[in-house]
């Protein structure tokens, strides 16, 4: 025991009538007021009858330090308006002191409820926790944490069990002083409060969304294109890969945002997959925040049949009403073929444009937008998908001139547009009747302005293919009566 209880005691003793000493009180409730940070002592009186007065403490590391007499023995709680529990739990004991002033043993120790708040910005959460509620008198059958902002309005209380001493408060705005403070309580009602705790969460705000716009497919990758939120602290994103074998969210490109947009370049990106990918903000922690919604990058397939071109691909965004076009390059550059498609499958005759293809194959993409999209947004753009021109030349073998109808004239038919072209017709003895070097010029059967007799006549082709190999050949034709 403290020295200065034990002079207390000894000079209470000697001017008192008789020693012997009274029963201790039994301490009952230590609560916290955590508006003022006040500790309220409780405690039933002691069974002595000749009892005067009590006598508080704090108690620390078996030592009593007195703090106050009550002079009442009908009185039988005390504030402590000076006490340490708004900063650590504090530890209280109550002695009796008789007619003779003879002291009591002490009560047995009650301690505060101590709450204290810790904010991790990084992880965007507060941290709260307290000491726990050790009353053999009142056990606690649950907890409340209350949540306040600084103002007094209310926030949310979180009903706790009786041996919670930590919660993490999270989903907090910034720059916001948020108050805390714990109750106990037992099936009567509240048994003993914590001091208040206040904390002013940082300054760094989230994007309230993050979108992923568009996907474009390129020789080299892909292009990701995003936008934000502008009312944000945040300028880092990143651009994370579904990686399906291992079920997890692989980063795959980090970019800076900027006026409400970002862009990522993904090289060498697998473009004959289909992958999702999403976007996310990232703090001043290097820790994601906002996340887009996924979206894929198209993958477009081309097969031909006959000569039959068919087109297949892929939705960008799960679930998407997005509309398609179909684009097309025949040598020139691609060029726009079909739009406001709502399927993902198209096709069409090759036959009907082979005369304007100049290159050794057609290459397809197809690309898709949003028709609710603001105007000027980005448009997801599918993979090439390529198909080898087909270089085949048919010539009839017969026609019917001056008749009407569409069998007047005779020429070769091709898939392609040759790079250069030479037609002749000759008579059954060698005589030359028509030539031409313009492949979309036909022989109306006629020589020197008037028409030929029915009859079989002879016919020569030489040609260049658009991919660069020399056609000769030969044949008749018959001018049918």
């Amino acid at each position: 025991m403290a020295i200065s209880l034990m002079t207390l005691s000894m000079s209470w003793a000697a001017a008192g009538q008789d020693e012997d000493q009274p029963d201790s009180p039994v301490l009952d409730i230590v609560t916290v007021d955590p508006a003022t940070g006040f500790a309220e002592i409780r405690w039933l009186p002691s069974v002595s009858p000749d009892v005067g007065s009590y006598v508080v403490y704090t108690y620390s590391g078996e030592t009593a330090m007195a703090i106050d007499t009550v002079k009442s023995p009908f009185v039988t709680t005390f504030t402590h308006t000076a006490s340490a529990a708004r900063y650590r739990s504090v530890t209280y004991v109550v002695a009796a002191v008789d007619s003779s002033l003879n002291i009591s043993p002490l009560s047995k120790p009650l301690s505060t409820v101590w709450l204290s708040a810790v904010n991790d910005e990084c992880t965007v959460k507060i941290t709260v926790s307290w000491t726990p509620y050790l009353n053999q008198q009142h056990p606690a059958f649950s907890q409340t944490l209350h949540i306040r902002l600084a103002t007094g309005t209310f926030v949310r209380d979180e009903a706790l069990s009786a041996a919670a001493t930590q919660f993490e408060f999270t989903g907090y705005d910034p720059d916001t002083e948020y108050c805390f403070h714990v109750t106990v309580s037992d099936s009567g009602g509240p048994l003993s409060s914590s001091n208040r705790a206040c904390i002013t969460t940082g300054s760094e705000v989230a994007p309230a969304w993050v979108s992923l716009d568009a996907i474009s497919v390129h020789s080299g990758g892909l292009t990701v294109s995003g936008s934000y939120d502008q009312a944000t602290d945040m300028v880092d994103y990143r651009l994370f890969r579904y990686n399906s074998a291992a079920a997890s969210w692989d980063q795959a490109a980090t970019a800076s945002g900027s006026s409400g947009k970002v862009y990522f370049e993904v090289p060498g990106a697998d473009t004959t997959l289909t992958t999702l990918y999403r976007i996310s903000a990232v703090n001043g922690c290097g820790l994601e925040s906002t996340l887009s919604d996924p979206a894929r990058n198209m993958v477009l397939e081309a097969g031909i049949t006959g000569t039959r071109i068919g087109l297949r691909w892929n939705r960008p965004v799960p679930g998407g009403g997005e509309l398609f076009t179909v684009w097309r390059d025949t040598g020139k550059g691609l060029q726009e073929v079909e739009s406001a498609l709502s399927d993902t499958v198209w096709s069409e005759d090759y036959s009907a444009f082979a005369d304007k293809v100049i290159s050794a194959e057609v290459l397809y993409r197809v690309t898709a937008e949003d028709p609710a999209a603001p105007a000027g947004m980005p448009v997801h753009s599918s993979s090439a998908a390529v198909i080898s021109a087909t270089e085949n030349i048919f010539v009839p073998n017969a026609f019917t001139p001056r008749r009407g109808g569409e069998n007047e004239t005779f020429s070769p038919e091709f898939s392609f547009m040759p790079e250069a072209y030479d037609f002749r017709i000759y008579s059954r003895n060698g005589a030359l009747i028509f030539r031409t070097t313009d492949h979309g010029e036909a022989w109306d059967g006629n020589f020197n302005g008037s028409p030929l007799p029915p009859g079989v006549y002879l016919w020569r082709l030489s040609l260049i293919t658009p991919s660069g190999s020399t056609e000769i050949r030969n044949g008749t034709v018959t001018i049918l009566p």
